[in-house]
């Protein structure tokens, strides 16, 4: 992975941050405020739509499996930091939302960032491991 590749992703996962800040900004009430159930499928849908954007982001870069990890924290890093003054100020920037809703957008974006990241890091480990075990034989 090379520093082209590093900084287009890290470019990449500001944008993305950016988008859904606004657009959770606007209407974060219908995903964060319903029930219980439409809550976790939130959780679980966007889970799996961060593993299937980054492995399609991982591809079309030819990034190395065994690189995935890096790859997944430049993309991560941006959104985790972005999300410091948006939680401290919740209830005046998220406006739309009620204040106590910020422990459920909270927990959403720690499960996001933590499905994303432990994907990436099954992924490259299990590759690391493969590549190691060729040279041993």
């Amino acid at each position: 992975m090379n520093t082209r590749d590093r900084l287009s992703l890290v470019l990449v996962g500001f944008s993305i941050w950016a988008a859904a800040t606004m657009a959770y900004r606007q209407v974060g009430s219908i995903f964060f405020e319903r029930s219980v159930m439409e809550y976790w499928l939130n959780v679980a849908s966007t889970g799996a739509l961060y593993t299937l954007v980054f492995v399609g982001l991982m591809r079309w870069r030819r990034i190395e499996t065994k690189d995935w990890l890096q790859g997944a924290i430049c993309l991560a890093l941006p959104g985790m930091l972005g999300e410091i003054p948006i939680l401290a100020g919740f209830a005046e920037l998220m406006s739309n939302m009620q204040p106590k809703t910020a422990g459920r957008y909270a927990a959403f974006l720690f499960s996001g960032y933590s499905i994303l990241l432990g994907f990436a890091w099954f992924k490259a480990v299990r590759e690391v491991r493969l590549l190691t075990s060729e040279r041993l034989h």
